[in-house]
């Protein structure tokens, strides 16, 4: 799963990893969103799952909010080959257009940008997604490309991203033509890198609406439409908790998803289903639990869980009850935990 470089499909990678993660709260006043598991790995660093479709010629993270722990995700991860620069945001946070902006420097190359947020969660069978948005926006000399997907709720819970025959004409949960379609961006976008000169020095600036909407009548704006994916909302407890269900669920009816997913958290945190009252579990090879203790512990889950390599053993073992829950460290989330 390690990523290896293509000849071609040259990228400078820029992963957004600075923000508060507010919407996760009391959970991220200890840990910066990226660092949240999901299915027992950080949420930062499940784009590394596609990476290996580009030749990646620099991988830049910025951080602002617990840079440390921001800095540890990345030092420590087993899926890229060459290191990880951090842009370190100090005094205030820049916004995804600021942030580029001074990160810009420790890209090795003037190669496109791909742009990506730290804390997406998607699966989709289309493994070469990347290149084919890449030649895109290669071929038609876009100043920007949007991954996107249909989803009801996009411009309406979500922002949408407003499209007519694949050029974006507007961005935002307000819309006045009716012609147009909209889509719900999944954080992933290509940027030329002529993108750098539009944005300016030391200033929080948002890429979208401080940067291309401003853009679309001078240059070419597209989306490319994932048209197979399964992407999550993970920015609220109680979002972040069903995602877990429902992913967890999908391998039952998609072995290929659930192979896959294996060999990604496998480099991570090696884990294993168990099969429980009411649901499925994940559980971390990590804690070495007896085929005896497992099936004492079988008693206790219910519905959904995931119990990661880092659990508190003991108090793994005080519990009396495991239901919908995500366990690491000394924490344990469920709806309780987030109400």
């Amino acid at each position: 799963m390690k990523i290896t470089m293509k000849t071609d499909f040259e990228v400078n990678v820029f992963l957004l990893a600075a923000g508060l993660g507010t919407r996760l709260r009391p959970l991220t006043n200890k840990y910066p969103k990226p660092e949240v598991p999901f299915l027992n790995v950080p949420m930062g660093l499940y784009q590394f799952r596609y990476l290996e479709q580009l030749s990646v010629k620099s991988c830049v993270v910025n951080s602002f909010y617990l840079p440390e722990r921001i800095e540890r995700i990345y030092a420590t991860q087993a899926y890229f080959q060459d290191e990880i620069l951090i842009s370190n945001e100090t005094g205030m946070i820049l916004g995804s257009a600021g942030g580029l902006k001074k990160a810009a420097p420790l890209f090795k190359s003037d190669s496109t940008i791909l742009m990506m947020n730290a804390d997406e969660v998607f699966f989709t069978e289309n493994k070469n997604f990347l290149q084919q948005a890449y030649q895109q926006h290669r071929d038609h000399d876009n100043l920007a490309t949007l991954v996107v997907i249909q989803h009801p709720e996009a411009g309406k819970k979500f922002g949408g991203i407003w499209v007519q025959n694949h050029t974006v004409k507007n961005i935002g949960k307000s819309n006045t033509d009716s012609n147009l379609k909209t889509y719900h961006y999944i954080g992933v976008i290509f940027l030329n890198p002529k993108i750098l000169s539009l944005i300016p020095e030391n200033k929080e600036t948002n890429i979208f609406y401080d940067i291309l909407i401003h853009e679309l009548k001078n240059n070419s704006v597209e989306i490319f439409n994932l048209e197979t994916c399964d992407w999550y909302e993970t920015g609220n407890g109680a979002d972040y908790l069903t995602a877990t269900a429902q992913v967890l669920a999908s391998f039952a009816s998609s072995p290929s998803r659930a192979e896959s997913f294996f060999k990604f958290v496998n480099l991570y945190d090696p884990s294993h289903l168990v099969q429980n009252s009411g649901g499925v579990s994940l559980i971390s090879d990590a804690l070495k639990i007896t085929p005896d203790a497992l099936k004492t512990m079988e008693g206790k889950l219910r519905g959904f869980n995931v119990i990661g390599g880092s659990t508190n053993l003991t108090g793994l073992k005080a519990l009396n009850k495991i239901e919908n829950s995500i366990l690491f460290d000394d924490q344990i989330l469920n709806l309780r935990y987030f109400s």
